[in-house]
């Protein structure tokens, strides 16, 4: 289905943890993929959500390909400072992501029936004004698998090249320009997702960029200026979107 007649308006909705809950399933196959290959590491959910907290690790492959870099070198303490991309071992995490991302997604098979919908089509369909679209950090064949949980497809872009990865904006200045947009909003739940937001904003002073935070993250990952909502359905529900939409007309 297409959103149509945004007037200049779009909508952009991250997929995990905003369309769909993955029920664990990412965190497993990381879990899987780190005991495969290095199974002296201790490892936890909540480290998980420790790279979730530094800029850089939308992608599942590089957060395990780094977790496993940061053990070899005998430095997983690392992770407690928070500081960012870990630039001295890029080189090893550029060699071990491919290898991690083969094994994930072999796990994946395994975990994809734990993720459920957190929004339907005909809630999506109440946004009158608005196109909607998705701007998610799954490779392609994830996306397939999404628009399957969740039962309809939208206009997406998916992190099929380097640009498109977020945090780089790349991917919101492509469906901005794309739908010819003048207002944005987009809903996230990681910090890559709010970088990437603000990334856009800088390139694009000219435009209106409001990012909604959702999530157990929300509260750390928004700025003055953003939205915090606990689930999406919930921003849908405040009539926010409708409010807007008619101050437009």
């Amino acid at each position: 289905m297409a959103f149509t007649g945004g007037m200049g308006q779009l909508l952009v909705l991250d997929v995990d943890g905003v369309m769909i809950d993955s029920g664990g399933s990412f965190e497993t196959c990381v879990a899987k993929t780190l005991k495969e290959m290095v199974p002296d590491l201790v490892w936890s959910d909540e480290m998980f959500w420790k790279f979730k907290r530094i800029p850089g690790f939308n992608n599942d492959f590089r957060l395990a390909a780094t977790a496993v870099a940061l053990f070899e070198a005998g430095e997983i303490g690392r992770l407690e400072d928070n500081i960012g991309f870990f630039p001295d071992l890029k080189k090893r995490i550029d060699e071990l992501e491919p290898i991690c991302g083969e094994r994930m997604q072999y796990y994946y098979q395994d975990v994809k029936h734990l993720e459920r919908p957190l929004i339907s089509l005909p809630e999506l369909e109440t946004i009158q004004g608005w196109d909607v679209a998705i701007l998610t950090g799954r490779l392609p064949v994830e996306l397939a698998m999404a628009f399957d949980v969740l039962g309809f497809k939208l206009p997406a872009i998916c992190d099929s090249c380097p640009e498109f990865r977020k945090p780089e904006p790349g991917g919101m200045l492509h469906l901005v320009n794309t739908f010819e947009a003048k207002k944005i909003i987009f809903v996230g739940d990681t910090r890559d997702d709010a970088t990437c937001l603000r990334r856009a904003r800088q390139a694009r002073p000219d435009l209106n960029f409001t990012f909604v935070a959702v999530n157990k993250l929300r509260n750390e990952i928004s700025q003055l200026g953003d939205l915090t909502f606990e689930t999406l359905r919930e921003f849908i529900s405040s009539g926010i979107l409708t409010a807007t939409a008619r101050a437009q007309n």
